[in-house]
This record gives C-alpha cells, sequence and structure tokens, in this order.
C-alpha cells in the first residue's frame, strides 16, 4: 500500500524532524529542490544534455524557497533562468529568504507581473517552467492577478504539441488543495508534479470527479526521499492509503480458504455486468466464483461461462436456499440487477444473511428508495457509488461536496467518504479519482 499524507500530517512531520535536530528546513528545502531537478531530467532526458530556457515562478512561502533552490541548480548548469517572486521578498520565511539571497548572487529577481510572465511564455520554444507559487500551502482562492498566467498554462500543457516549454510543479500545482484534490479557481496544470516524502491526498482525487483538480491537474506525479521518518503518533491513526499490487494467494490453505463469492445476474439480456464482475472476483484471488442465474438467462450465462459456476437463483427463495451452504462468504448484486420488487427482494435476503455484501449499480438505487433496506446495511457491507449513486443514496453529502470552496482545505471527497461510511456503517467506495 502506498501512504498518503494530509498537508498538516506532512507539516508535522517536518517540525517533528526539525525539532529532533535530524535535519533543518535549509536541508529539507536543498533536498526538495534537488530532488525536483533530478526527477525532472530524468523524466525528460534531452534536457540534461544541454543548457536551456527555464522560467521560475516563486511563491512568498516555503513552496516560493524551494523554487530559488531549483533555479540556482539549473542555473549552476549553465541554464538561462528567468525567476518571478509573487510576493515581497523581505517577508519570505527564513529558510526562504537564505535560498532568494543565494539565487540572487547568480540571477535577478523580477517581481510578479501577470502580463510580462504571459508574454514570456508566449516567446517560449522548449525550455521548461516551474511553478514553485504556492504548493501544498493555498489554503484560499487563487489570487486575480494569476489569471493571465493561468491561461499561459491550460493550453500549452493540454492542447499544444510539439515545441514548447515542459511545465513541473513543486509538491503540488498551485490552486489545488492538498487535502481535497479541489481546484481553488485558477489552478496551474503540469505535465510533471514532484513532491516530497509522501504523496498528498490531493494528488490522487479530483474536483467532485471533474478532470480539473488533482489527479488530472499534476499530470505524472513523482515522489522524492529527502530523508524524513515518519513518526507513528495519534496525529497519524487516520491514514490513508492507495493500492500497489492485488491479493496473494496463498499456498497452504485450499479454493475455500480464499472464499466463495456469489454473483447476482439480471434477467436474459441483462447479464454481461455479472459475469465481469464474476471474472473480475476470479482474477483478483477468490477461491470460488458462482453466478446466480434467473431461469430465463440461464442459458445465457451458460455459454460464456468456463471456470465460473453457475446456479439459478430466480428469485429471493433460491438465493436463501443457496446460502444455506456457509461456505459461501460473500456475494454481489446490482450489476444488471433491475429495479423491480425481485431485487428489492434479493436485497433484503442478503443483508439478512449477514454475510459480505457488495452493492453495486442497480442495487444502490433500490436501497437509495427503501429506507428499510438502508437501515439494513451493516459493517460488512461495501457499497460502490458512482457520483449520482452517491448523490442518491446521500443527497445532502453530495451537496456538500458539490459546494465551490471559497478557502482551504476543502471538504474533500475523503471526507465525504469518511462520513457516509459513518452515516450507513458500511464500507464506501466512492468510484472517480
Amino acid at each position: 500500500m502506498k501512504e498518503l499524507l494530509t498537508a498538516a500530517q506532512m507539516r508535522a512531520i517536518e517540525q517533528a524532524a526539525m525539532a529532533s535536530g535530524e535535519v533543518t528546513g535549509l536541508e529539507l528545502m536543498e533536498r526538495a529542490g534537488s530532488g525536483v531537478v533530478a526527477a525532472l531530467l530524468e523524466e525528460w532526458p534531452e534536457m540534461a544534455k544541454t543548457s536551456h530556457h527555464a522560467v521560475v515562478l516563486c511563491g512568498p512561502g516555503n513552496n516560493g524557497g524551494d523554487g530559488f533552490v531549483v533555479a540556482r541548480l539549473l542555473k549552476e548548469r549553465g541554464w538561462e533562468v528567468e525567476v518571478f517572486l509573487y510576493g515581497d521578498a523581505e517577508k519570505l520565511p527564513t529558510d526562504a529568504r537564505v535560498n532568494y539571497e543565494r539565487w540572487c548572487e547568480l540571477g535577478t529577481t523580477a517581481p510578479w507581473n501577470d502580463s510580462l510572465i504571459e508574454d514570456v511564455l508566449d516567446g517560449m520554444q522548449n525550455g521548461l517552467v516551474v511553478d514553485a507559487l504556492f504548493g501544498t500551502g493555498l489554503t484560499r482562492l487563487m489570487p486575480d492577478d494569476t489569471e493571465r498566467t493561468w491561461h499561459g498554462f491550460v493550453p500549452r500543457v493540454f492542447h499544444e504539441p510539439g515545441n514548447r516549454p515542459r511545465y513541473v510543479a513543486v509538491d503540488l500545482p498551485s490552486g489545488i488543495c492538498s487535502d481535497s484534490g479541489r481546484n481553488l479557481e485558477g489552478a496551474f496544470p503540469s505535465e510533471l508534479t514532484v513532491t516530497f516524502h509522501r504523496a498528498k491526498v490531493g494528488h490522487y482525487l479530483d474536483a467532485n470527479g471533474k478532470p480539473s483538480g488533482g489527479a488530472g491537474w499534476c499530470g505524472k506525479t513523482v515522489t522524492v526521499d529527502i530523508g524524513l521518518k515518519q513518526p507513528f503518533s495519534n496525529d497519524f491513526v487516520k491514514k490513508i492509503h492507495v493500492p500497489d499490487h492485488i491479493l496473494q494467494k496463498s499456498p497452504r490453505v485450499n479454493k475455500f480458504g480464499h472464499g466463495h463469492a456469489l454473483i447476482v445476474s439480471g434477467r436474459s439480456s441483462h447479464t454481461g455486468a455479472a459475469r465481469l464482475a464474476a471474472r473480475g472476483a476470479l482474477r483478483v484471488g477468490v477461491g470460488l466464483v458462482t453466478v446466480g442465474s434467473p431461469a430465463d438467462a440461464m442459458v445465457e450465462n451458460a455459454a460464456h461461462l468456463t471456470a465460473i459456476m453457475l446456479r439459478e437463483i430466480s428469485d429471493a427463495t433460491d438465493l436463501s436456499v443457496c446460502l444455506e451452504d456457509k461456505r459461501l462468504n460473500a456475494i454481489c448484486l446490482g450489476p444488471a440487477l433491475g429495479l423491480d420488487k425481485r431485487a428489492e427482494e434479493l436485497i433484503d435476503v442478503a443483508l439478512d444473511s449477514k454475510r459480505n455484501v457488495v452493492l453495486d449499480a442497480d442495487a444502490l438505487t433500490v436501497v437509495s428508495r427503501s429506507p428499510d433496506l438502508f437501515a439494513k446495511l451493516h459493517a460488512k457491507c461495501v457499497l460502490t457509488p458512482h457520483g449520482g449513486e452517491f448523490a442518491r443514496l446521500f443527497p445532502d453529502i453530495a451537496a456538500k461536496l458539490a459546494e465551490t470552496p471559497t478557502k482551504g482545505p476543502a471538504y474533500s471527497k475523503v471526507e465525504a467518504t469518511r462520513e457516509a461510511a459513518a452515516r450507513c456503517g458500511a464500507v464506501v467506495l466512492f468510484k472517480g479519482p
């Protein structure tokens, strides 16, 4: 599993490391800037062969300090480097100010000028643009005086092929909320995002399913080790992970040791989704998989199934009889199941069985319409809604998620999912980034 951090958790890790004396803030900033340069040269090796033109946009905080390190290291490689500073150099944090002064020994820093930056970007062929403006530190909407620069980023990153500069973000594209992935209006997209120690939640989430948030705006995300240790304290109880491998089978047990899953099929001509789910279960390691088929779809399902078993389940009574086999420990209902009385009765039997139950697709709509079924959800249930299904099940939570944020950290898909899971007492897998 790959662990993801919030901005507050990352700050706590850095502060703990500095308080212990294991590293200074200045050393962390140097490691971060060096990591960005190494990552971009690895991503685009042709840039390591000769010097290029780079534009580095530095912000008023430590993200800007990382940008000054990047600018200095590129300048030392013989690059032509232009630096623009958003804010007052006299008000930079201590470590960022040191790196600003180190950069000034090699080159000049221009004050932020939206129109001038746009003109510079218009004239660039090849080269590099480094976004070290706000990173994970932004907790409000993007300022108005970055809008023209935003217009200089978006068409080039997404639409212009050929000879144009590459775009790199330091830690997180400016304007993306690091805890929610929400676009705080006017975020700068990137082709390569270089983050430090651990990826952040915002790298993997988008804005309520829209591709204008972190998952769509980061491009390729690379995580650089800057030598921090991970403390294990109460501050990190609510961990967030993304999987990086599939389930592994043990050689010490037989097929029943890896579970027997039942996928309930829809009626004739509505069977493909159930078979797809059954094949998915088999591929991730389930020991036995059975498709429960209505009588009118038995021949249709049999014509397509080999390693997957088949059993007639036309109604709730058939399902009850099937579940008398206690080795059958996981049930999936919903793919093309229908929205009729039969579907409602099948879901009712499955929930009453207290087995592991996955509710997907039509089953979610049926549950959203039935307070009685919703009340029967339990800790062994897994709900897998997409955005529309989530809104039917949890309309007030979906409305809160859809609100346009005016400051950050914005209400995130992670928070919405946790709130939904707490309400229904089940596992909620909210589809999408």
